[in-house]
This record gives structure tokens, C-alpha cells and sequence, in this order.
């Protein structure tokens, strides 16, 4: 009877053991599979900024009120794009929260269209088709669609 008894206990701590051994491998598991998404995004991140650092500066274009500015700056938080019309009016205010995704020389600036009072919102886009001095701007309705060309800005020198 004893020896049953203390086997039975020897089983127990074994169980016991093999569990914690399992949750430790969970946990290594779980927390490298976070350290990768980490350092993904962080890549992903370094490429955008690498990508807007490169189209820092102002852009004129030709708008319905006179000439127009697309301006990209670097802040303390990030970066800020505006395009302003006219000196008394603005097409759209974004920062770094705003951009959706870089990818083939395209910017996705997602902005609110809509919002309405129960809180839905309806989502457009502007798209900054970029090469050396010239951004192409679009607007449209979604990420996948072509989008319609409002302007075309040139880098001011």
C-alpha cells in the first residue's frame, strides 16, 4: 500500500513537472512569435520612413484657386503630409497614423469621408504616386481601385 502511495506521488510530481516544462515551451513559443511580429513592423516602418524621407519638401500644382502646395515634412512624431489649395484652404491634413500602406511608389493615405453621428465611418483615399520630383495625386474609394488624378505637384526648388 505504501509503495502504491508513493508511487501514485512520484507519478504526481512527474505530471506536475512535465506540465510546467510545456507551459515554459508555450511561452518561449508565444513570446518569439511576438518578438517576430515586432521586428517585422519595425521593418515595415523603416521602409516607410526611408520612403518619406525621400519626398520631404514642398510640391506646387495648378488648383482651381491659383497654386496649390503638397507638403511633406518630418516631425517629432512621425511625418506630416498637407495639401493646401489655396493659402486659405486645405484638400487634406494627414500624419504618419494616416498611411495605409507604401508600396510600387504609392502612398495610401486613408482619411475619414464621412462620419456620422453613431459613430460609423466611411473611409476614402487619397494616392501619392511618387517618382523623383513629381507626385501624381488620386483620389478613390478604396485601396484597390485605380483612383481618379486630381493633380499633378512638382518639387519646388
Amino acid at each position: 500500500m505504501k509503495k502504491m502511495a508513493l508511487a501514485m506521488a512520484a507519478g504526481v510530481i512527474i505530471f506536475i513537472l512535465s506540465s510546467c516544462g510545456q507551459v515554459k515551451n508555450f511561452d518561449n513559443t508565444v513570446n518569439e512569435s511576438l518578438d517576430f511580429e515586432d521586428k517585422e513592423n519595425s521593418d515595415d516602418q523603416i521602409k516607410k520612413d526611408d520612403e518619406l524621407e525621400k519626398l520631404i519638401g514642398e510640391y506646387d500644382y495648378l488648383s482651381d484657386y491659383g497654386i496649390g502646395k503638397l507638403i511633406i515634412k518630418k516631425t517629432a512624431y512621425g511625418y506630416d503630409i498637407s495639401d493646401y489649395e489655396s493659402e486659405s484652404s486645405y484638400r487634406f491634413l494627414a500624419d504618419s497614423s494616416n498611411i495605409d500602406i507604401i508600396e510600387n511608389n504609392r502612398i495610401y493615405v486613408k482619411y475619414p469621408e464621412r462620419v456620422f453621428s453613431d459613430d460609423t465611418v466611411i473611409f476614402s483615399y487619397y494616392i501619392l504616386e511618387y517618382s523623383t520630383d513629381e507626385i501624381n495625386v488620386y483620389s478613390a474609394k478604396s485601396a484597390d481601385e485605380e483612383g481618379q488624378l486630381l493633380y499633378q505637384a512638382t518639387r519646388k526648388k
